[in-house]
């Protein structure tokens, strides 16, 4: 009961309520200040995300590997793995200035940083390694779920992101409360934030189920193009100076956001993603905007991966899903209810981080239909299959051994 049910439930309030005030400090009150400044001034500040990044790195974390984003999952693969807490404070700054000043990437990997820190100082108590680890995996799990607001994507994300192929199902329990508790802590304190709003239920026949096929096919290759230009920048980036890699991802961001608010009129590169998916779901566009606005977030996305921002691309993988699925579901006058969007997050996503039985959760979590929660299920199978072995995750194990 303690370390099933108690201290999970723990983990969860602790991690919401930090999660929500982080999330919001950076990605309501300083993002939104900048993009109430006049003019292009919003695209020449945001050419600081990544230097201010880099600063935070160099002075106050004064460590830079392993990335935020696979720090949970190098510490889950090693024996008696301890987080190095001391530079929590660091990675949290370096993640804030990145989001803050208007970088592409969101705060879901320190999200999942903070909780696991947390399953880390409680677990000292009398905990045995099987007890320690998965805690460190609820931790995780209510990290992601107080920061992406749904508590299916984080019951599952503790103990399935760590492998490519598997999931740790005996910590299942503790991840699920950590991940409800901490969900019901966020939704109190600030409220919740969902990336794609639905209007009404779709029609299930020929033309949706011909859509959903084109949904998985484009979500499945578009995921497997992304993970392996995030591969080339990686290694580009190994090349030079982390300092030279964060003034001339600035610059490029500073350029890609003023071309993003030229063609869309809202910061469509600033923050996860949920700027930009707003201005997808307020109107119906015309199908080239739509396509040109995201390639333009992708290309936000990956200079931030090259420049070493302290964010992640969790809900920015959900992001270009649902840019591919709003685009499909226009192109069959389908565009209406946004069914197709959010089944495009949600393959996008699970390609991505290899997170099929999260993602398949989300869906029916978020629409409430038994007929889209079965599509997603052929859907993200048929992306997983596309995706093949690659993965954004360079920390990912192909399964347990």
């Amino acid at each position: 009961m303690l370390w099933q049910l108690v201290m999970p439930a723990a983990i969860g309030v602790l991690t919401g309520a930090c999660v929500a005030v982080v999330s919001y400090l950076a990605e309501h009150v300083a993002l939104g200040q900048l993009g109430l400044l006049p003019g292009y001034w919003p695209a020449a500040l945001s050419a600081l995300a990544l230097p201010g990044s880099w600063l935070a790195t160099r002075f106050v974390t004064r460590a830079s590997t392993p990335a935020t984003s696979e720090l949970y999952i190098a510490t889950y693969h090693t024996p008696g793995g301890r987080l190095p807490l001391r530079q929590v404070p660091g990675r949290l700054l370096a993640a804030a200035a990145t989001v803050g000043l208007g970088g592409s990437q969101g705060f879901e990997s320190p999200s999942a940083l903070i909780g696991a820190s947390w399953s880390q100082l409680l677990s000292r108590w009398q905990a045995s390694e099987e007890q320690r680890r998965g805690l460190l995996a609820a931790g995780a799990s209510a990290g992601i779920a107080a920061v992406f607001s749904s508590p299916a994507v984080g019951a599952l994300y503790g103990i399935e992101v760590p492998f490519k192929r598997d999931i740790d199902a005996p910590r299942l329990a503790p991840c699920a409360i950590a991940a409800v508790c901490a969900y019901l802590t966020r939704a109190a304190l600030i409220g919740t934030r969902h990336l794609v709003p639905l209007h009404g239920l779709p029609a299930i026949d020929a033309t949706f189920v011909v859509a959903a096929v084109c949904v998985a096919l484009a979500c499945g290759l578009g995921a497997r193009l992304f993970a392996g230009a995030e591969e080339i920048l990686r290694r580009l980036g190994r090349r030079q100076e982390r300092w030279q890699r964060a003034v001339i991802g600035g610059l490029a961001l500073a350029l890609l956001a003023a071309v993003g608010y030229r063609l869309a009129g809202a910061w469509i590169t600033f923050g996860p993603g949920y700027i930009a998916a707003a201005w997808l779901t307020a109107t119906p566009q015309p199908l080239g905007l739509i396509a040109a606005v995201l390639a333009v977030r992708a290309a936000g996305n990956l200079i931030c991966v090259y420049g070493a921002g302290g964010g992640g691309v969790f809900t920015s993988l959900a992001c270009n899903g649902a840019f591919l699925g709003q685009l499909i579901a226009q192109a069959c006058g389908r565009g209406e209810t946004h069914q197709l969007a959010l089944l495009g997050a949600a393959c996008f996503l699970a390609s991505g981080y290899r997170l099929p039985l999260a993602c398949m959760l989300y869906v029916g979590e978020q629409s409430g239909s038994v007929g889209l929660s079965i599509a997603a299920l052929a859907a993200i199978a048929l992306g997983q299959l596309i995706m093949g072995e690659e993965s954004v995750s360079e920390a990912q194990a192909e399964q347990r051994t």
